[in-house]
């Protein structure tokens, strides 16, 4: 690359990406799409990843606490927003004041939003992944506490990903809720994420809620091809070489030596390391792209800094791929994940905003 990086660490975010995920989604589940932006959008920026989602089909936005939600509304978003866990009396104010959704997780969850008036509220059941939501037995009770604030009820699946008995049996469970408690007028149910709409039709009702399939990751976590379900990662993760040496036999690199050269090595200086979100796990395991070519890492990540080796062709200055494509290779979150020992979630929400700079392209019809 020519001239200095716009900074040690970058990533690229490509909105167009992020509007043809959502868009596929949509025609996909064929019902309206709440896109979940919580974690700063999966660390991909929730503004814009916001903005992007709703100009191009999607109908509301999905949190996690009420600060998420107050930065979309400072931004001008006025789009309904929903809050999934349960706030303390401090947040449900908070809540009020930036028209904000928000959920009941059980009867005192429920005691506490009717306490504030004029707050909406969606009713999670607890249908069997024992997290967040109030017991089936306890809707009803729920339900009448809420009164008219209540404006949908939905749940979460466990393993729609990995295990479809136990998604129908959820389903089974949430669909006898529907049926035995007195839910009103109520049109607004869900239950699918990302891996639901994909694979389990029936679980659509009437809205979805996509997070990780927005940004173009495979919602198995470590595993999978987001090309084969037609999405297209939005996250390019890059770096530069900072300095190269040559390693003469017998020679090692960072912290412990736990890489030894062989035969005389070029080894490329890269400053990502684990305070920036490349995970230590990745030690030895890891390759980014530098020239069109995979480069193994070479020893220990370390906080600031980690080592690949290269040939006499890359020099000073040369782009890293970390997460994407470079010519002909890619490096995916899923790959990085499955060597780190975690899932692609974990790979791009970690990457810290305070020590990698977002940039953002978006080309309108690509």
């Amino acid at each position: 690359m020519d001239g200095s990086p716009p900074s040690r660490t970058w990533a690229e975010v490509d909105l167009a990406a992020v509007r043809h995920n959502v868009s596929v989604l949509k025609r996909r589940a064929g019902v309206p799409i709440m896109a979940v932006v919580k974690a700063d959008a999966y660390g991909h920026g929730a503004v814009p990843v916001a903005r992007a989602a709703l100009d191009s089909g999607a109908d509301s936005l999905a949190v996690v606490t009420a600060e998420e939600g107050a930065e979309l509304r400072g931004a001008g978003i006025g789009a309904p927003i929903l809050v999934f866990t349960d706030l303390s009396p401090e947040e449900l104010s908070a809540a009020r004041q930036h028209r904000l959704a928000v959920t009941a997780h059980s009867v005192e969850s429920a005691k506490r939003i009717a306490g504030v008036q004029g707050l909406a509220a969606h009713l999670k059941v607890n249908t069997g992944m024992n997290r967040w939501g109030v017991e089936p037995s306890e809707v009803g009770e729920a339900r009448r506490i809420l009164g008219d604030g209540l404006a949908g009820v939905y749940t979460h699946f466990s393993s729609a990903d990995s295990d479809a008995s136990e998604t129908r049996r959820q389903m089974e469970r949430f669909d006898a809720v529907l049926a035995d408690q007195p839910l009103g007028g109520l049109t607004t149910v869900h239950a699918a994420n990302s891996a639901a709409l994909l694979w389990h039709p029936e679980s659509r009702y009437d809205l979805v809620r996509p997070g990780i399939a927005l940004y173009g990751l495979h919602p198995g976590g470590d595993g999978g091809d987001p090309a084969g379900e037609g999405l297209r990662p939005a996250m390019t993760l890059k770096s530069y070489v900072a300095g190269i040496r040559r390693l003469l036999p017998g020679e090692g690199v960072s912290y412990g030596l736990t890489y030894r050269a062989g035969v005389p090595t070029f080894a490329a200086t890269v400053p990502v390391g684990y305070a920036e979100g490349y995970r230590r796990s990745l030690s030895g395991r890891g390759q980014a792209l530098i020239r069109g070519a995979r480069r193994p890492l070479l020893g220990r990540v370390t906080m600031d800094a980690c080592v690949f080796g290269v040939d006499g062709g890359v020099g000073v200055g040369d782009e890293v791929v970390l997460v994407g494509e470079q010519g002909d290779e890619k490096v995916s979150a899923e790959e990085l994940g499955r060597l780190a020992g975690t899932i692609n979630y974990e790979i791009t929400t970690g990457v810290n905003p305070r020590r990698v700079e977002r940039s953002y392209t978006d080309v309108r019809g690509s």
